[in-house]
């Protein structure tokens, strides 16, 4: 719960109005394009939300786990099958309109070293095998946690991964990475087992993870955006204001918030089917919009009750 405290004080400060639009997405898991990798059979979903987006001039925002490295232990198959993915990453990289985020999956991004390690592996391989990725994670900033200001009311609202309050993927991370990388891994491949550990896969676990990501919400009367629980949440206007933007990994579906001309939204992309047999991927409104300025105040009517 500090640690929460702390980004909340001390993040990065985004400014925005209700001309600006934002989309948040988390828990990609961008893999190695076999078996393993949980996203490959929505990479067309996930390809088309993007180019949705930066045609409708939304900031991309990923709030941890783009990818996948507990399972894998470098970018070599990663930045060949998700190379299209990176290109238009690039796009959204020139315009100034992608902030990234790294979840316990994607710790790694937080190392000063980060980029000129996989530089070098990957130059191993050849001259420009990798390229795109390596353009786009050259000169920009992996995030634990950034703060959005809506100007209109002067509140803002944290986003972070959400890892910070589950002790065993935050405080012993590097224990789990062994363990899905070297046994949960193959035990799933070969068996059907679950990871135990991944609030993603036990549903007791995850729903204990919301329950205290939105208690921090309530008993600070703070607004939160989070992934980590793979568990897509919208609450209402006057329940404690927070909010998880779920995942893209799930069955032929990804879901995602949207905040658009002052509105807030949770949006969920899937394949479907025509009579005639034609598959074509839909975006949907599951809630929403809602107003986001009725949150901010309702979670800073919170905090002046709390102070007094």
């Amino acid at each position: 719960m500090k640690r929460l405290d702390y980004l909340y004080d001390n993040s990065m400060e985004i400014k925005f109005d209700e001309g600006t639009n934002i989309v948040f997405i988390s828990d990609v898991h961008r893999g190695d394009g076999t078996f393993y990798d949980s996203m490959l059979p929505n990479i067309n979903i996930y390809k088309t939300a993007l180019s949705y987006y930066y045609r409708r001039e939304f900031i991309y925002v990923e709030v941890g786990d783009g990818d996948e490295l507990w399972k894998n232990r470098n970018y070599d198959n990663i930045s060949y099958c998700y190379n299209d993915i990176f290109k238009l990453f690039n796009k959204f990289k020139e315009e100034n309109r992608i902030y990234m985020i790294y979840g316990n999956h994607d710790i790694i991004k937080n190392r000063e070293s980060f980029y000129h390690i996989q530089y070098r592996a990957l130059r191993k391989i050849g001259t420009d095998y990798g390229k795109n990725f390596l353009d786009f994670i050259k000169d920009i900033e992996f995030y634990e946690g950034i703060n959005f200001k809506f100007t209109p009311v002067n509140e803002k609202f944290l986003v972070t991964h959400g890892h910070q309050v589950d002790l065993i993927n935050s405080d012993y991370w590097l224990l789990s990475r062994f363990l899905v990388r070297y046994v949960w891994k193959f035990l799933n491949g070969l068996a059907g087992f679950k990871d135990p550990i991944s609030p993603a896969k036990n549903n007791k676990k995850g729903s204990k993870v919301d329950r205290k990501l939105e208690k921090w919400s309530e008993i600070n009367g703070k607004m939160l955006i989070c992934g980590h629980t793979h568990n897509s949440r919208m609450p209402a206007k006057f329940d404690p204001p927070y909010f998880n933007d779920g995942c893209c990994i799930l069955p032929y579906a990804m879901t995602a918030i949207e905040i658009e001309s002052g509105s807030i939204s949770l949006v969920k992309w899937s394949v479907e089917s025509q009579e005639s047999g034609v598959l074509w991927i839909r975006r949907k409104v599951i809630v929403g919009p809602n107003s986001i300025k009725d949150y901010l105040l309702f979670a800073r009517d919170k905090r002046i009750r709390i102070i007094e």
